[in-house]
């Protein structure tokens, strides 16, 4: 388990789709282009050894051990102690380094001051904030699923067998896949998340496996994947449903085998990976209709674990409400207003079909556009307008439950994008070429031409 003693990490985008964090502790960190680093970079402007974190008391120092330099705020730096919230480059890498913020107090109250119902009517009896605390892994909530999932989590986290998580868009399953993770052996290693409808298809193995020089054009340089990068941690392999036919038996050798090669290379290599994949498709239907191979989800759902909905929790929407909203006035650096009972009655009443996703982006807005010093029902009313975007109904006798679901989720994202594609299509985490197959899988055609 995580102590909760002010917890860091670092976070680094390495190409589209595909993110590295590591959790920092008393260990220090090395971070470079060498297999041995502890946090990977594959880059040749990056040195082999080229940083490293260290800590001294509750800091974190970064120090630099390299020809072509560290920078921090944009100034080449030897030594430099870190803030929460700071970004520091090495090569094409922005590192971020993130801090939760110590409690004062060894019990956090279980209201946060400023953001609470009000007491004009009647409404949900309840305001408390659930504990944010890391032995929850980020899912709030005191719903019995979620109660059942938390323990689940630290249930799988003891063993290395591969885990498949299935849920709706926006549910939360990267926040299970984190707590998998972060309550394992392997927490003090890297933890990669690999988008694999953000990639695309012709470049995905490549950022698995890695690359020879002169593999393919453009292939400048050997380039170390992701499989490499996670040696020692976790691998998260959302959206899978999304990998090529062609490329799932490399993917089965991985798992089955530990061992990978990279692209235009002949060298086997080994690698100690923890596999976890994600979902929101139905894969049993993808296997009917041989566009996932069984052999390969028979493998990863060696462990399955299921986020349920918003809809199917709903005393968990005012209490999410609360903390979203508390967060978002800590943000703009004002007091967070009142939630009424009238606006928690109907934010409960919503169907969410993009789950706690929506519901973030939904109190965000409403603390924007919100005139009085609390949020009414009507500063919600926008959802009704998404609610009533046409969806074709006969369109949709062929789809299954989860193509559905799936298409309600997209429809939303659009609503709330305005139609702008690009937007929804990074709100969603895929590529804008696969929102495009799915609009006409789907037969969903913009009120607008495409922007």
């Amino acid at each position: 388990m995580i102590p909760a003693e002010n917890p860091a990490r670092l976070s680094v985008s390495v190409a589209c789709g595909l993110n590295v964090e590591i959790r920092l502790g008393l260990k220090e960190i090395r971070i470079g282009r060498g297999r041995d680093a502890d946090l990977l970079l594959p880059d040749p402007s990056v040195s082999r050894l080229h940083a490293r974190i260290f800590r001294v008391g509750e800091q974190y120092f970064l120090a630099d051990t390299s020809r072509n330099g560290t920078y921090l705020d944009g100034k080449r730096v030897t030594q430099a102690m870190l803030e929460g919230g700071q970004t520091f480059r090495i090569g094409p890498y922005q590192i971020h380094f993130l801090r939760e913020r110590q409690s004062p107090e060894p019990d956090p109250p279980t209201v946060t001051q400023g953001a609470r119902l009000g007491s004009d009517s009647s409404g949900p009896p309840s305001a408390t904030i659930p504990s944010t605390s890391s032995d929850t892994f980020g899912l709030e909530g005191k719903s019995p699923f979620i109660k059942k999932l938390i323990e689940n989590i630290r249930r799988v986290a003891g063993s290395d067998l591969p885990v498949l998580v299935d849920g709706e868009t926006g549910s939360g399953k990267e926040l299970v896949s984190r707590g998998i993770h972060d309550a394992s052996s392997r927490r003090n290693r890297p933890f990669v998340v690999v988008n694999c409808g953000a990639i695309s298809s012709d470049l995905i193995e490549s950022e698995l496996f890695g690359h020879e020089k002169g593999s393919f054009t453009g292939a400048t340089a050997q380039r170390r994947g992701a499989f490499e990068i996670a040696h020692g941690g976790t691998i998260f392999l959302d959206e899978i449903g999304e990998l090529p036919l062609a490329l799932q038996p490399k993917l089965l050798r991985a798992l089955e085998q530990k061992e990978i090669k990279r692209v235009g290379g002949n060298e086997t290599i080994l690698v100690d990976v923890r596999v976890i994949a994600a979902t929101n498709r139905n894969i049993r239907e993808e296997m009917s209709r041989k566009r996932f191979r069984d052999d390969l989800y028979f493998r990863l759902s060696t462990i399955t674990l299921h986020v349920p909905p918003l809809r199917e929790r709903r005393e968990d929407i005012v209490p999410i409400a609360i903390i979203f909203l508390a967060e978002a006035a800590s943000k703009a650096n004002r007091a967070a207003p009142e939630l009424t009972n009238a606006a928690a009655e109907f934010l409960a009443s919503h169907d969410w079909p993009g789950n706690v996703r929506e519901l973030r982006n939904a109190i965000q807005r409403a603390l924007v556009m919100a005139e009085g010093p609390s949020l009414m029902a009507e500063d919600f009313s926008f959802l009704l307008t998404m609610e009533s975007t046409p969806i074709e109904p006969a369109a949709d006798t062929h789809l299954s439950r989860w193509e559905h679901t799936e298409k309600t989720s997209i429809l939303a994202e659009l609503a709330r994008q305005r139609w702008n594609k690009t937007r929804t299509a990074r709100e969603l985490g895929i590529a804008k070429s696969t929102l495009f197959e799915k609009l006409k899988k789907f037969g969903i055609r913009s009120p607008e031409s495409d922007r």
